[in-house]
């Protein structure tokens, strides 16, 4: 799909690859803001389980409604192909504060049995929980912020070429006093400085895009976007772009220890006439189409939204959609990048490539070559053995065992196929493979996969990847091996 997707774009953006021009020819860069990207609204949601619905339901249709949805796990989303996600949070430095949800006591009250959740006791460890709506709407692919940092920052580290990935965080502190739902904590001034700390120690520098780093040497970050606009696609590959949405009290509580941003992981939602101006959230693209567009013909960043509270599913209805996309806004939300079968709804937003980029509509084309191959390693990718176990956790592809017959017999990862390098297996094992899937090989200790992974990479295969230290460093790490069975 990623590799469909950005070859339609590149076909849409800057046309066929014969067409003419003089060797004086100066070839335009290629902006970020030059694309169309779409994503999820909430992406961190699982479903509310049914009962809880139902009993809910009962007592404000209306708005449990608009909760009925919910998602793939980001890592299969990213793999989908969208750049663009949405973390909500909560603030819980002592842990527990939201360990034991009201929407449990109701099912409970009833004579009712609560399905599992694996996860729950997660919330009893310090630290941001992710979630929607606290004590009914609780249940997240992780309930740790960190967690899903660390997923993210795996899935990069495998894929790191990838477009830009747009996180819009929303810190959530609204209270239900009436309901005697669980009291969420305000978002102090402390609070997010513990939020951009816990970024930076989850990510390196070199893995998110700041505004400092937009700014450059320019007076403010308007200023710098006006000028030079943002970056080429080249300078923010492989990063994640964060985006505060909040204003107000709380806009003021997190510039208050850093009112230029100088520091800052975050970029902030702020009108256009503000010195910080450089990502707009602009959520009706019905209203504000012609405020979406002239942003964007300036050099802005905006995210909007294809729909909100499942209405246009419901109802199939297009139109928010369509003025998404003719804003050129270039980041657009939406909870159903793929149909929700179970309210037998068409309704998917989705680009008229059948993709999830494509050439802003706003934007003059501009000429490229390498375009279509950008999100593609031409090189090796080394894992630690974290990065490696993950994989293997999300069955990204197939797991190679390099090594001999001899070393196999005492053991190999789960999973694994063999393809000695040492002898012609390797070449009869690796020609039915296929070469757009990635392939994570191992050895004993990481120079036979090394130089397998090269081989791989000259044959064509699009993503290869090779254990550092191999199978010996991952043993000596505390990692399981299994029986190997001849397949």
């Amino acid at each position: 799909m990623v590799k469909q997707l950005l070859v339609v774009a590149f076909v849409l953006l800057f046309g066929t690859a014969c067409e003419k021009g003089s060797k004086e020819d100066v070839e335009p860069s290629i902006k970020i803001s030059h694309l169309q990207l779409i994503g999820s609204h909430n992406s961190y949601k699982l479903a509310i389980e049914p009962a809880l619905l139902k009993l809910l339901m009962d007592t404000d249709s209306a708005t449990m409604q608009g909760l009925d949805y919910s998602h793939i796990s980001p890592w299969d989303q990213l793999e989908l192909g969208l750049r663009v996600l949405e973390l909500d949070v909560f603030h819980d430095p002592e842990g527990g504060r939201f360990s034991t949800p009201k929407g449990h006591a109701f099912l409970q009250q009833r004579g009712l049995t609560p399905e599992p959740y694996a996860d729950l006791q997660k919330f009893d460890q310090p630290g941001f929980k992710v979630m929607h709506v606290q004590d009914i709407d609780f249940r997240s692919h992780f309930p740790l912020f960190r967690d899903y940092l660390e997923e993210l920052k795996t899935w990069s580290d495998l894929n790191p070429n990838h477009l830009p990935i747009f996180i819009t965080v929303n810190t959530k502190d609204q209270n239900f006093p009436e309901r005697g739902f669980t009291e969420a904590l305000p978002f102090t001034s402390e609070a997010f400085d513990l939020l951009g700390k816990e970024i930076q120690s989850a990510l390196s520098p070199e893995k998110y895009f700041t505004p400092a780093q937009l700014k450059k040497d320019f007076e403010s970050l308007s200023e710098a976007v006006l000028t030079i606009g943002w970056p080429d696609l080249k300078e923010i590959q492989g990063k994640f772009v964060f985006v505060l949405d909040e204003g107000g009290e709380k806009m003021d509580s997190y510039l208050q220890n850093d009112p230029s941003l100088e520091r800052s992981v975050f970029f902030v939602n702020v009108s256009e006439d503000n010195p910080l101006a450089a990502i707009m959230i602009l959520n009706d693209p019905g209203r504000d189409q012609a405020k979406i567009q002239g942003l964007v013909k300036k050099g802005f960043m905006v995210r909007t939204r294809a729909d909100s509270d499942t209405r246009e599913a419901r109802t199939n209805d297009r139109n928010k959609m369509d003025h998404a996309f003719s804003s050129g806004a270039q980041l657009i939300s939406t909870d159903y990048y793929l149909p929700d079968t179970r309210i037998n709804s068409e309704y998917q937003v989705i680009f008229p490539n059948q993709s999830y980029v494509r050439s802003n509509p706003l934007i003059e084309p501009v000429k490229s070559k390498d375009i279509s191959e950008i999100e593609f390693q031409s090189e090796v990718v080394p894992l630690s053995t974290g990065d490696f176990k993950v994989a293997m956790e999300h069955k990204y592809g197939t797991v190679l065992d390099v090594r001999t017959d001899g070393e196999v017999s005492g053991g190999c990862l789960e999973n694994a196929i063999q393809a000695d390098f040492l002898s012609d297996q390797f070449d009869e094992r690796t020609k039915t493979l296929e070469k757009s899937e990635p392939i994570l090989v191992y050895c004993k200790v990481g120079a036979r996969s090394a130089k397998a992974a090269e081989k791989l990479i000259a044959q064509g295969f699009k993503k290869v990847y090779h254990l550092e230290g191999g199978i010996d460093t991952w043993v000596s790490s505390g990692e399981k091996v299994v029986e190997y069975v001849p397949r």
